[in-house]
C-alpha cells in the first residue's frame, strides 16, 4: 500500500479534480440545461464514449463494490448489483477514476467498501474517490443548482448522490472554490442541511442558509475582477 502526505497528497487531489472536470467538460454538452443533470446519465455517456463494457453481478460479499479490468482484450467495469443507486453511482465513478488516472499502473482493480471510504490511506483509492465525487457533482453543476435555489435534499435527489457524499462534496467545494477553511465549510454545510430540513417542514425557508450568499457574493466578485 502506498501512502502519501502533505504536498504529495495535495498534488494527487488536484490532479484528480482537474481530470474529473476535463472529463465532465468533454461530455457536458449532453445536458442542454444543467437543471436536467443526473450523474447516472453522465456516467452512462462517459462509459459509452470510452467503449467500456458495463456489467453487474450479485457478489456474495456485500463488501465487494466493483472492479475495473483493462487489458488488450477488454475494458470492463463490474459493479455489485445489490448496491443502492447512490452507492452504485459512486462505485462506477470510482472505477472510472481508476480508468482515467491509473490504468497505466495496473490492469485490474478490485474495490471493497474500505477502498471507497473517505478515510482510505491508499493513494490510488483516495485519488479515485476524489475523482468520483468531483465527476458526480462538478463545480459548474454545484454552482448552477445553488444559484437556482435548490436545497440540500433536492440536490441529493436530482443528482442521485448519497447523503454523506453530498455533504463532503459541498464542504470541499466551499474550501476549493470559495476559500473557506474546513471547519467553517462544515458549519456552512451543516447549516444548509438544517435549513433544508426545516424548510421541508415549513419552519423556515432554506434560502436563509448562508451558503447561497457565499456562492452569489464570490461569483459576483469574480465577475467584477
Amino acid at each position: 500500500m502506498s501512502v502519501v502526505n502533505g504536498c504529495g497528497q495535495m498534488d494527487l487531489i488536484r490532479k484528480a479534480i482537474e481530470t474529473a472536470e476535463r472529463v465532465f467538460a468533454k461530455n457536458s454538452y449532453f445536458f442542454g440545461d444543467f437543471m436536467t443533470y443526473r450523474c447516472d446519465s453522465l456516467l452512462v455517456r462517459i462509459i459509452d464514449q470510452e467503449n467500456i463494457f458495463l456489467d453487474s453481478y450479485p457478489f456474495k460479499s456485500e463488501n465487494l463494490c466493483g472492479m475495473l479490468i483493462v487489458d488488450e482484450y477488454e475494458k470492463t467495469i463490474v459493479y455489485n448489483s445489490t448496491l443502492i443507486a447512490e452507492r452504485r453511482n459512486f462505485t462506477i465513478a470510482h472505477e472510472l477514476g481508476h480508468y482515467f488516472l491509473h490504468r497505466d499502473k495496473q490492469s485490474k482493480f478490485t474495490d471493497r467498501s474500505k477502498d471507497i471510504d473517505d478515510n482510505t490511506l491508499n493513494e490510488l483509492e483516495m485519488q479515485a474517490n476524489v475523482f468520483a465525487a468531483q465527476l458526480i457533482l462538478p463545480n459548474s453543476i454545484v454552482l448552477h443548482l445553488l444559484q437556482n435555489g435548490l436545497h440540500y435534499f433536492q440536490i441529493k435527489k436530482k443528482v442521485q448522490i448519497s447523503y454523506q457524499a453530498l455533504y463532503w462534496r459541498l464542504v470541499n467545494y466551499l474550501i476549493n472554490n470559495h476559500g473557506l477553511n474546513k471547519s467553517i465549510a462544515q458549519q456552512v454545510v451543516e447549516e444548509f442541511r438544517y435549513f433544508s430540513e426545516a424548510s421541508m417542514n415549513n419552519i423556515v425557508h432554506h434560502k436563509m442558509a448562508s451558503i447561497y450568499s457565499i456562492v452569489t457574493r464570490t461569483e459576483r466578485q469574480k465577475f467584477f475582477v
